[in-house]
């Protein structure tokens, strides 16, 4: 009895999860661990998963190459509170396995030898099962045949990806973080932890450029969640003061923010809001989370002073808030314009963006569609695609320049990519969609090359403001 149920308890949790040889099995009711993607972890997903196992599975018989795996690391199952959710994480399967088609099947990411294996890597819906799983990955990179070789993702910018970027790195495993911008999350400060996005200080370099070309100078109210520890609103906040302190000059206006995922509390800009009009200026910088942003934005459609325009900055990604026009009118009436850094413009598409849009993001739109399928510019609006094909397509540079090493007849391994992370750069540059990236240890990890456009909303116009901010080039 005493055996059978312990096989029952073993055994139940893996079937429960696809079963025998899925990768992924039940912790704390989510079914966590690591895919080739037969095992499908969100019903949007679907499409998505079937098309990355068919290539999975196509390279799987190649005798001609070596076949290497990469990891997608990220929140694939999703609860109450998440702080992820599936339309984002759809968008970034689709973006990662562009790059992959692009790797295996054309040579503009460099030599199609070795071909690459894309897995997905469930660390729970608030990353709270990470540790499991990173055992798996770490256990993955010993296999003699198709080790794996890099790890893309690791998207929040919370402690656990601190925690699981720092372990990884310890077993000498490259990372290409996807959206996780707050600073301190890259080879700096983690060894062989390299970006795909800007960093918060990065995004608050290219705000500073817009402030700077502005006709009056701006009158900024600080505005930033106390909570933590959150490193992406604490560097957020950091990343303000540092380099848009001189255009402070209202007093700094805390509120307790949500944590990742939660909803907002009525009224929780109430008395911020009251201060802010107060203080009789034009400008807010805020550092907190999305939710919270709209939250703000909302108490602020009700303020005293709606009569005299208000401009509020922000940091993200992307904004799928472009595409809800409750919002933009909410904007509109409320004379607000709301300003934030960004991963992407969504105007980069337009024929005439010309030098203001990156030189392949044209490439990357048109592989997108060749690969996934068109369904229009909106499909790029959050900026989880662009970011996730740009991730993988460094780790792919990486890895086809370990053909220039002498490995005998064996595959590349963790360590053979790792050496080559911080060479990425001069003759072996990436023609990502946001820039031609490269890395460097003078940089620190930060994809010197990466566009970081201002967008201004509501939106004006059809294309993307002229002379953007790109990391490593002249600015602030």
């Amino acid at each position: 009895m005493l055996v059978l149920g312990a096989a029952t308890f073993l055994y139940g949790n893996v079937l429960t999860c696809g079963g025998p040889g899925s990768g992924v099995r039940s912790v704390g009711g989510q079914c966590v661990g690591v895919t080739d993607g037969s095992y499908v972890y969100h019903d949007d997903f679907h499409r998505i998963q079937e098309l990355i196992t068919k290539e999975n599975d196509r390279v799987a018989g190649l005798t001609d190459r070596h076949v290497v795996r990469v990891a997608l690391l990220s929140t694939f199952t999703f609860g109450d509170v998440s702080p992820m959710d599936p339309g984002r994480i759809r968008r970034a399967l689709e973006g990662a396995y562009t790059a992959q088609m692009r790797a295996n099947h054309t040579r503009r990411l460099g030599d199609s030898k070795p071909a690459l294996q894309l897995y997905l890597a469930n660390t729970g819906s608030r990353q709270e099962h990470w540790e499991p799983v990173v055992d798996d990955l770490v256990a993955m990179t010993e296999d003699e045949e198709n080790p794996l070789v890099a790890v893309v993702g690791m998207a929040v910018s919370i402690e656990s990806t601190q925690e699981m970027a720092t372990r990884m790195s310890r077993h000498g495993i490259p990372m290409v973080s996807t959206s996780a911008t707050a600073d301190g999350l890259e080879h700096g400060s983690i060894d062989g932890l390299v970006r795909a996005a800007p960093s918060n200080t990065e995004m608050v370099r290219a705000l500073r450029r817009y402030l700077d070309g502005l006709e009056e100078p701006a009158r900024a109210t600080l505005v930033y969640d106390s909570t933590e520890p959150d490193l992406f609103t604490t560097t957020l906040r950091d990343a303000y003061q540092t380099h848009l302190g001189g255009y402070m000059e209202g007093h700094p206006q805390e509120y307790a923010g949500t944590t990742v995922g939660d909803t907002p509390r009525a009224g929780l800009f109430d008395t911020v809001t009251l201060n802010v009009c107060a203080s009789e200026t034009d400008t807010v910088f805020f550092a907190g989370r999305a939710p919270d942003l709209w939250e703000f934005v909302a108490s602020l459609e009700s303020r005293g002073c709606s009569d005299d325009p208000l401009r509020v900055l922000f940091a993200t990604i992307g904004l799928t808030a472009m595409d809800d026009e409750d919002a933009m009118g909410m904007l509109r009436d409320s004379n607000i314009t709301l300003v934030y850094a960004s991963g992407i413009d969504p105007r980069w598409g337009d024929p005439k963006a010309g030098e203001d849009a990156p030189p392949h993001y044209g490439h990357f739109t048109e592989a997108f569609d060749e690969y996934v399928g068109d369904e229009g510019g909106s499909a790029f609006n959050n900026g989880y695609a662009l970011v996730h094909h740009d991730a993988l397509a460094v780790v792919a540079r990486a890895v086809r320049m370990t053909n220039g090493m002498d490995l005998g007849d064996r595959p590349p391994r963790a360590e053979d990519v790792l050496a080559q992370l911080m060479l990425v750069n001069t003759a072996h540059e990436v023609p990502a969609g946001g820039g031609t990236l490269n890395y460097s240890d003078e940089h620190g990890g930060e994809a010197v090359g990466r566009y970081v456009p201002v967008v201004e909303l509501p939106m004006e116009g059809e294309r993307p403001a002229a002379d953007p901010y790109v990391i490593g080039g002249t600015g602030p």
